[in-house]
């Protein structure tokens, strides 16, 4: 599928373009190197006004038109760069949400780490507890469904925190605690284990909060942002057996941007859905918009943030949701501390990560999922 299908799919009609862009799109499309060339009388012609709006559309997310003409090479339409504002970004990277290739498994490979202080003689300094998973369901009923878990390796979480690690003598495990209850992290990862495998499961997707929907229910999911906070804030937990649950609710502007990321990385939800989304939580009410920022991984991102007081009395903290703006893929989500509140640490200090979820991949796969090495 070329660019312009995918641009295509993603857009409504779009208005007509100004002059101006017309006569920009009607340059480019008709030049190389500051010289006009001829048009091949075998070129397919679109319509100047979707000729317009697909190279604008192209340009905003950074990619480049192939010329249909099989007679000679793409020329192609060099992508202009521009300073786009945080919401443009934002805007740019649900245009782009990926149109995923059908398949028989839906699965997820995900990374979360949970901040903590490493005790006991050699402690003093903080580490990640991290934890790997790999979820796939099968897109109908009796296709299977399964859960792989591990350890993974944990690791001290600054360069400082590095540093008296190995002035520690670099120990290979450290002892956490939380709520009371001590743990140990290793450096090394331990061994996946599959939990709760089910040959005839599948067919059902659980989206956090809503409730289940099969393959089919997703396909049909508004695709309006308004409509969809609706589905994602309002009636009862939806199940597939039949009846209803709890009432939806959403605890404001971080309840909507939890209920979006399930959405988007838990299920299947087709491109204009997953555009919806994304639209839906970059002009929420106080969702703001960060821009270009880099993930946990080290990954480039365009992230929206809320602020929150945490009930448990570490003050405030900032919830973010990163996308790949290139992709619109779910990069993660993280915790950083903003302000400190009357039981916080001395170590959760303003702008430090408390925990993050990392989606290393999700998708489609013809052959059931297994764990990487």
């Amino acid at each position: 599928m070329n660019e312009l299908h995918l641009v295509r799919g993603l857009y409504d009609d779009p208005a007509p373009p100004s002059a101006e862009a017309v006569t920009a799109a009607r340059t480019r499309m008709l030049s190389q190197n500051d010289t006009a060339r001829p048009r091949s009388r075998r070129t397919w012609r679109m319509p100047l006004g979707l000729v317009a709006a697909a190279t604008a559309a192209a340009v905003a997310a950074g990619m480049t038109l192939a010329h249909d003409d099989p007679a000679r090479p793409p020329t192609g339409v060099q992508a202009i760069p521009l300073a786009l504002s945080p919401r443009d970004m934002m805007l740019a990277a649900a245009s782009q949400a990926e149109l995923q290739q059908q398949g028989r498994y839906w699965y997820t490979h995900q990374r979360s780490a949970f901040v903590a202080l490493a005790l006991g003689r050699t402690g003093g300094y903080v580490v990640e507890e991290r934890r790997e998973i790999l979820r796939w369901t099968g897109r109908a009923r009796g296709d299977g469904e399964s859960f792989y878990g591990r350890s993974f390796a944990g690791k001290p979480q600054t360069s400082a925190d590095a540093d008296a690690w190995r002035a520690a003598g670099s120990p290979s495990s450290w002892t956490v605690g939380s709520s009371g209850v001590s743990r140990t992290v290793r450096t090394k990862s331990g061994a996946w284990q599959e939990e709760h495998p089910n040959d005839q499961g599948g067919g059902t997707f659980l989206i956090g909060g809503v409730g289940q929907f099969t393959y089919q229910e997703l396909q049909e999911l508004p695709t309006d942002p308004g409509e969809l906070r609706k589905l994602l804030c309002e009636g009862s937990v939806k199940f597939i057996a039949g009846g209803s649950g709890a009432p939806r609710r959403c605890n404001g502007p971080t309840g909507v941007l939890g209920r979006v990321y399930f959405a988007l990385v838990d299920t299947p939800v087709p491109p204009k859905v997953r555009a919806g989304l994304m639209r839906l939580i970059t002009d929420y009410p106080g969702v703001r918009q960060l821009g270009a920022v880099t993930d946990p991984l080290g990954r480039s991102a365009v992230g929206l943030a809320v602020p929150f007081d945490s009930a448990d009395g570490r003050g405030k903290i900032q919830r973010e949701v990163l996308f790949d703006q290139k992709t619109g893929k779910v990069l993660g989500s993280r915790d950083i501390q903003l302000e400190p509140g009357p039981k916080s640490q001395k170590w959760q200090v303003p702008g430090r990560t408390l925990s993050y979820r990392a989606v290393l991949d999700t998708g489609w796969s013809n052959a059931k999922p297994t764990p990487p090495d």
